[in-house]
């Protein structure tokens, strides 16, 4: 389902083959490797009263609380367990006789609950007595090229790729500096097929993208014409250092969306867009009051960084400014919903962090996020974030929210539910603020964190049964995480959370209960 190829990519060859080799006084080091295998395996053993069903996605539980379709996730009491695992291989191969030009990357993904599914060809199966499961997933397979045989400086990535909303390079960047940076997943968090380049020879970075995320025959039916039909996504960002570790950053993307609400997010069971009657169950989206929609989205954001790696004192912010609009019209002739959809939003984040203690794990911070809402969904006019969950299953997760049940515990494999999945809320908007204490008992080995985190929506919902009002009030969760790296890049992790629900949840048959859940965490990385 997730995937994240920054938590195990490596560097490319370093510079030319033979500057490498004639290089004084090197004649006794080793060479440098042309084939690296990077291997991420994570393990997790989950208790749960958020009973999702895995059946509608093959094995994957998406979504959020109290949704009728979709995962239906229920919240009551009558616990679950269940264990998932996944295994991500990454291979790289840099071959000298380039001469630095060049590396080739391929990543695959393997997930599974334990005990589901043996003896067949499906993806997320495969735990099941005997296994023998055909389910080997392709996440990425690109070339990267580096015209000048430094990627710093420019970098043509080609193929499929890890997409995100941040401007660094997602196979070169730490994973920290993805989604502390930019806009921090919270609009696009993926992989996608396309041309990528990545450059710092502006006196700062910058990313340009031209992605096609779906496509379909739109008008073979009607007017004969078999002629694919692309969404388009095209990307520019740009982030220029004020000062050493200060960034301010800016970022303008426009999608192209000619498929009618025809092409698919999950082939054959969910479509994707702004039309699609399943998608918004699975990923927290809303549908929009229109049929076979075609259009365009664009954005425009402003975004900074100060000390998030606590290199120039204790001190250090993020946050991000993010205004969504756009048009979407109808291709049905008879339709009796909207002839046309205008959008327009606006989303904003900060986050302060204060280093107080030893290590950089003994952390204060807090939090906040808002999105505008909108109180009628079935109008012409659409006022809340618009994010690649209209298009992905999912495509945007805000993965730095340090939640566990409010937002999505996002050390996950199969399973990715919660209060609020997607930052628009279902379009109700979000209001949001969280708090975290963290302190290492044992400097770089045991770390203790608590949080606590409240959400409510910025408008309020339509009733879910009659008679019965609902309230903004989302809920209030506190949790606690425990974790111990008992060897490099190997981590144990205790995590557990309760989540006090709100009245947003008032006259809602499938929330009964407020949502807790327990986690057990093994994470290896292994180069």
């Amino acid at each position: 389902m997730l995937s994240f190829p920054a938590w195990g990519q490596s560097t490319p060859l370093p510079g030319a083959y033979g500057a490498w080799y004639e290089a004084k006084n090197r004649e006794e080091d080793a060479e440098p490797r042309e084939f690296v295998l990077i291997n991420y395996f994570f393990t997790r053993v989950s208790a749960s009263n958020q009973l999702g069903d895995p059946t509608g996605l093959k094995g994957v539980s998406l979504g959020p609380i109290g949704q009728v379709a979709g995962s239906a996730v229920r919240v009551e009491n009558a616990p679950a367990f269940f264990v998932e695992q996944r295994w991500i291989p990454v291979i790289e191969y840099s071959p000298h006789f380039v001469d630095g030009l060049a590396s080739f990357r391929a990543q695959f993904e393997v997930d599974y609950l334990w005990g589901r599914s043996a003896n067949a060809v499906q993806q997320n199966e495969g735990g099941g007595f005997n296994a023998d499961q055909v389910n080997l997933q392709t996440k990425n397979v690109n070339v990267a090229l580096y015209p000048t045989k430094n990627p710093n400086q420019l970098t043509l990535l080609i193929g499929t790729q890890p997409v995100y909303d941040s401007v660094y390079d997602p196979t070169r960047a730490p994973l920290g500096d993805i989604i502390r940076t930019g806009y921090k997943l919270t609009f696009l968090g993926s992989d996608a097929t396309g041309l990528s380049v990545f450059s710092n020879h502006l006196k700062g970075q910058s990313r340009l993208s031209l992605l096609p995320l779906g496509s379909v025959q739109a008008d073979k039916a009607e007017f004969n014409d078999p002629r694919l039909k692309f969404v388009w996504l095209g990307m520019a960002d740009y982030t220029y250092p004020v000062a050493p570790g200060t960034n301010v950053g800016a970022s303008l993307w426009y999608l192209r969306d000619d498929t009618k609400g025809d092409a698919y997010a999950f082939e054959g069971l969910v479509k994707s867009g702004p039309s699609s009657s399943g998608l918004g169950n699975f990923t927290g989206v809303p549908r929009l009051s229109i049929d076979r929609p075609s259009g365009w989205v664009g954005w425009a954001g402003l975004n900074f960084n100060h000390n998030i790696d606590f290199r120039t004192g204790r001190f250090g912010a993020s946050g991000f400014l993010m205004y969504n609009g756009g048009q979407f019209v109808a291709n049905r002739a008879d339709t009796t919903l909207n002839r046309q959809v205008d959008i327009s939003g606006l989303s904003a984040n900060l986050e302060l962090l204060y280093n107080f203690g030893r290590t950089s794990s003994d952390l204060v911070t807090l939090e906040g996020l808002f999105s505008t809402g909108d109180a009628n969904l079935d109008d012409n006019r659409y006022s809340s974030a618009f994010t690649l969950n209209q298009y992905g299953l999912p495509g945007a997760v805000w993965f730095n929210h340090k939640m566990l049940i409010l937002f999505p515990f996002t050390s996950t494999v199969n399973n990715y539910t919660g209060a609020v999945t997607d930052i628009s809320n279902q379009g109700f908007g979000l209001q949001t603020v969280i708090a975290t204490g963290a302190y290492d008992l044992i400097p770089n080995k045991l770390n203790l964190k608590l949080g606590v985190g409240h959400a409510r929506s910025s408008v309020t919902p339509p009733e879910e049964t009659a008679g019965v009002a609902r309230g903004r009030v989302i809920g209030t969760e506190l949790n606690a995480e425990l974790r111990y790296t008992f060897r490099y890049l190997m981590t144990v992790g205790l995590h557990g959370g309760y989540m006090f629900r709100g009245n947003f949840y008032d006259g809602n048959p499938r929330v009964t209960a407020n949502p807790w859940a327990a986690f057990t965490t093994f994470t290896w990385y292994a180069f």
